[in-house]
């Protein structure tokens, strides 16, 4: 493996196009400086093994530079949890500005410890698989480019994108106090995804090119730090997976020593019957597969207990609440020595609905609320009660794209002379093109989103109704029936059928517009609304001709999301996904059009997304997404609102790019007194 060293002190990040080895060490990352140097059991040099460092003054900085946060003060105190010199690791992350997001969306200011974060969310985790800032490596916001080790304290990669080296943080350690190292990687890939009685798949980020014909890394574990990852193509797309916290570091970093419990390997007999009696299970594969939470389930009633690496632990639940605490053993620290997370609690208020979540925020009880939780049509009566509860209200771009209409090029075509197939593999794309040409952007955002979000983008081109009509005539749409409706080539009524599950507020008004706009172009349109179970079975049966969903489109061009992909939100390839996934065992053969979307999907993998190659590509993925018409946006990208309490600072601006900052940089936050 060629890597090329640099020193300590220096970060270094190349594009593909330029220096093809990229080595990362913990540039930023260092201790304040006034740490003093320390043992391998994290006390101070010279101090002795097993010596007990008294604490310090409330306020006052320890011996390495830190300062003991007062929520736990009483805890050290009483010797049930270890001083702040002790609980941090040799070389912690030091945040500060444009550490978490752009410091010109987000300006920094040092903090100070306390206060509770009230929140109000659907389901138990709330926003904390987005704030958990625990990925393997750490950009600024949604991007993947300005790499900085997290978890790690050193990661190089081969010249080839093919090899990892990783280095964890000498003495980092779990929530619950025991270390993290090399044994809670290789009990993930050995127990969990290579165990054929566990039945795990292995998740598609640790597959080369995230193909499973190409299979997964190779791990090589060298000590209780280091260990190696070995892919048998080149994946430079694996560096977007160490960043995104959509699988977070749970996908190969795994608490061993809490796991083992519930595994058949390691736990003794009688032990493990009684914890399958505890749990009424019967099944201890089963078991294990519910105890090993992913971060997106940390709110879930069977996460009490499972040791994480992120800033706050599930302490508490209710039917009615969580509750979540500062993480004792967290890593992160700004300048002046304070661990972070400044805020010791986050609690979520489970409600039922958006509805339920609106009245919260309506009544002042919410500290935060942001993201998908509230509406842009909610927020001028957030914006009349702002005042009276002493609240700041503004807008960000939004983490996805605004509601998209998709249509499936697989529905159907196992029917001989199916109408859609004709219609939807044309070569020429006349039928997408004439619904897009059918929608009015304009008039959604007037009529649903006041006119805030932005022009019309992508592939949303209309209203043009005379050219929707000529192509519609051309593609043999050209006969009426009794209703004045188009009929099909085969002279049957054609109905155009849009599905959607209730997904956000704003979905049904937008379905209804939309019905309205592609009919005056004559084609029959049903709107099908449906359950979320009901919407998963029949996306994955191939059910679905057209539906209407969201996705994560700003975040597609880092790397951070892919659900842009046929069969991830709307399904608009679901079936050649299959085959695709399957190694061509299930599923459609895809047709040569579509052929060339997977060609260009594997051939970005190899790079870096954000190197000049890896955006070389996109930009030709992003142009037959285009081209193609398989998504269609139905209004200019999003505008998001946000509530805060005003008291909280380091929070974005008015104007950031992205609503999930609101969420990400949650670690920052602070109150003023």
């Amino acid at each position: 493996m060629a890597t090329r060293k640099i020193t300590r002190r220096e970060f270094l990040l190349v594009s593909a196009t330029g220096v093809a080895s990229v080595v990362f060490v913990s540039c930023g990352n260092a201790p304040p400086s006034n740490v003093v140097p320390t043992a391998a059991n994290g006390t101070p040099a010279g101090a002795g093994p097993g010596a007990q460092i008294a604490p310090p003054p409330a306020g006052a900085k320890s011996a390495r530079g830190f300062v003991e946060p007062p929520f736990l003060a009483d805890r050290v105190a009483s010797g049930k949890l270890p001083s702040i010199d002790q609980r941090l690791p040799e070389e912690v992350f030091v945040v500060g500005p444009g550490t978490l997001i752009d410091e010109q969306y987000a300006p920094w200011q040092n903090g100070q410890y306390g206060g509770e974060i009230d929140i109000a969310a659907s389901w138990p985790t709330g926003f904390l698989n987005i704030a958990e800032s625990s990925t393997i490596v750490r950009s600024p916001s949604q991007t993947t480019k300005a790499s900085k080790p997290n978890v790690l304290s050193a990661l190089s990669i081969s010249d080839d994108y093919t090899t990892y080296k990783f280095t964890i943080r000498k003495g980092l350690r779990w929530s619950d106090g025991q270390p993290v190292t090399t044994e809670d990687v290789r009990f993930a890939f050995e127990d969990l995804y290579k165990d054929p009685d566990v039945q795990r798949g292995w998740p598609t980020e640790l597959l080369t090119q995230g193909s499973s014909a190409l299979g997964p890394a190779d791990l090589k574990i060298a000590d209780d730090n280091n260990f190696t990852l070995t892919f048998s193509k080149p994946y430079g797309a694996f560096i977007a997976a160490l960043n995104s916290w959509i699988p977070g570091y749970d996908i190969f970093i795994k608490p061993a020593h809490y796991l083992k419990q519930f595994h058949a390997k390691y736990a003794k007999k009688a032990d493990l019957d009684a914890q399958l009696k505890a749990a009424n299970e019967t099944s201890w594969v089963k078991l294990l597969t519910a105890k090993d939470i992913s971060h997106w389930d940390v709110g879930e009633s069977r996460a009490l207990g499972m040791p994480v690496l992120n800033a706050w632990v599930l302490t508490e639940q209710t039917q009615d609440r969580r509750v979540f605490e500062r993480n004792p053993y967290f890593w992160h620290v700004d300048s002046n020595g304070l661990q972070l997370p400044y805020i010791d609690k986050i609690v979520n208020n489970i409600v039922v609905d958006d509805k339920a979540t609106l009245n919260q925020v309506m009544a002042g009880k919410i500290t935060l609320a942001g993201g998908n939780n509230i509406s842009l049509s909610e927020m001028p009566v957030i914006v009349a009660n702002a005042p009276k509860f002493d609240k700041r209200v503004f807008t960000t771009g939004s983490f996805n794209n605004p509601i998209l209409l998709f249509l499936n090029h697989d529905f159907d075509y196992e029917k001989a002379g199916s109408v859609w197939q004709k219609l939807i593999t044309d070569s020429q794309n006349r039928f997408g093109q004439a619904i897009a040409l059918s929608m009015d952007p304009q008039e959604v955002n007037k009529s649903v989103f006041f006119g805030k979000f932005g022009p019309p983008f992508m592939n949303a081109k209309g209203p043009d109704l005379a050219k929707a009509n000529q192509l519609l005539d051309a593609l043999g749409l050209d006969k009426k029936g009794g209703d004045g409706l188009r009929l099909g080539p085969d002279g049957q009524p054609f109905i155009l059928r849009i599905t959607h599950a209730n997904q956000s507020p704003e979905i049904s008004p937008v379905a209804e517009l939309l019905k309205a706009q592609i009919q005056k172009a004559g084609l029959h349109v049903e709107i099908e609304v449906v359950d979320n179970s009901l919407w998963d079975q029949r996306k994955n049966a191939n059910q679905i001709m057209a539906s209407l969903h969201w996705n994560d489109g700003p975040a597609w061009s880092s790397g951070i999301s892919e659900d842009y992909l046929p069969s991830h939100k709307g399904p608009w390839s679901p079936m050649t996904w299959l085959y695709f996934t399957s190694n061509g065992q299930q599923g459609r053969k895809p047709p040569a059009y579509i052929q060339e979307f997977y060609d260009l999907h594997v051939s970005r993998k190899q790079y870096p997304p954000e190197s000049d190659k890896g955006l070389e590509i996109w930009g030709k993925i992003s142009q037959w997404l285009s081209d193609h018409y398989v998504m269609i946006p139905t209004v200019g990208p999003q505008i998001k609102p946000a509530s805060v309490d005003a008291k909280l600072q380091n929070v974005p601006k008015d104007g950031s790019p992205y609503d999930l900052d609101v969420y990400i940089n949650a670690e920052s936050y602070w109150f003023t007194t």
